[in-house]
């Protein structure tokens, strides 16, 4: 009943990743994912196996379109179904939501989900006007949430080149310090990437390895043997030489620490052309930021 995850792994995802000494966690509230992540994070902190608030670093997301399937308590609207000022009420909600499932007082992120939802989604042309009103609309919440001290920082995820360009056209005040996009090999959203290069904005990659021909992985292979290390990890190695922070989901705590194991070897120039020629326009499994209004 969740999209791309089921609730009850988080409790062992989470004491493999602490065990392994990860200490950022991403989550968002369609995951479902905030429950478990508390009360692991609680026991570590009733055990002294955490000191403090401050050894963990939190992200969360909020401003999802409605999906299936998707369990009606979450309460996630259709966004194109909302007025700006709807947005704003359902924006500040979900965000009281997410510290409560969280038991804390603040979040070290908080992101945008989505810039809105497609035509192709919704089955209707959508008004471009409307849906960047609903956009600054979100955004104007995290920044009173931001000043607030409810958060540590502001970003936002699956923004394209345009919608960054829009929220400051249509009056934010503070610029993303984030946006998480997918991107891989095989998608490497380089125009989406430089613009927030230039901007200072964190560029954060995920999915990183979903959806990899065999092609793509016989490549990676072959510049991994060079290095002793597997495809993963030559992935997570070119994506963190282009600029990207990396972030990854696994059950396994071998995987765990074999995917931060990447910081005693540099791919050669050579090796980066090699893996730039891998991009495709289709190399993704979301919808595009630049089909979203």
């Amino acid at each position: 009943g969740f999209i791309g995850m089921l609730p009850e792994r988080m409790y062992r995802q989470m004491e493999l990743a602490l065990d392994a000494g990860i200490r950022a966690f991403d989550a968002a509230l369609i995951y479902g994912s905030h429950r478990g992540m508390s009360h692991v994070l609680g026991e570590w902190w009733r055990t002294g196996r955490l000191q403090s608030r401050f050894d963990v670093w939190i992200s969360s997301k909020v401003f999802h379109p409605r999906s299936k399937p998707c369990l009606k308590r979450l309460q996630i609207p259709n966004l194109s179904d909302l007025a700006p000022e709807q947005t704003t009420q359902v924006v500040e909600d979900h965000f009281e939501q997410t510290l409560i499932e969280l038991n804390v007082a603040y979040v070290d992120l908080m992101l945008l989900h989505w810039p809105g939802e497609s035509d192709e989604a919704v089955g209707r042309p959508l008004d471009p006007q409307l849906a960047r009103q609903r956009r600054i609309a979100a955004w104007k919440v995290l920044e009173d949430m931001y000043r607030r001290g409810w958060c540590r920082a502001i970003g936002v995820s699956n923004f394209g080149k345009q919608h960054l360009e829009q929220l400051q056209e249509d009056g934010a005040t503070i610029v993303p310090m984030v946006n998480q996009i997918e991107a891989s090999v095989q998608l490497q959203q380089v125009e989406t990437r430089e613009y927030c290069q230039q901007h200072d904005i964190v560029v954060q990659a995920y999915s990183t390895l979903l959806g990899l021909t065999k092609e793509s992985k016989r490549v990676l292979s072959d510049i991994g043997t060079k290095y002793n290390k597997d495809y993963g990890q030559v992935t997570f190695r070119y994506l963190y030489q282009h600029g990207y922070c990396v972030v990854h989901l696994t059950n396994s705590q071998k995987r765990m620490q074999s995917n931060m194991d990447i910081f005693d070897f540099e791919l050669t120039d050579k090796e980066m052309e090699i893996l730039d020629q891998l991009n495709s326009d289709d190399g993704g499994w979301l919808p595009k930021p630049c089909d979203i209004q």
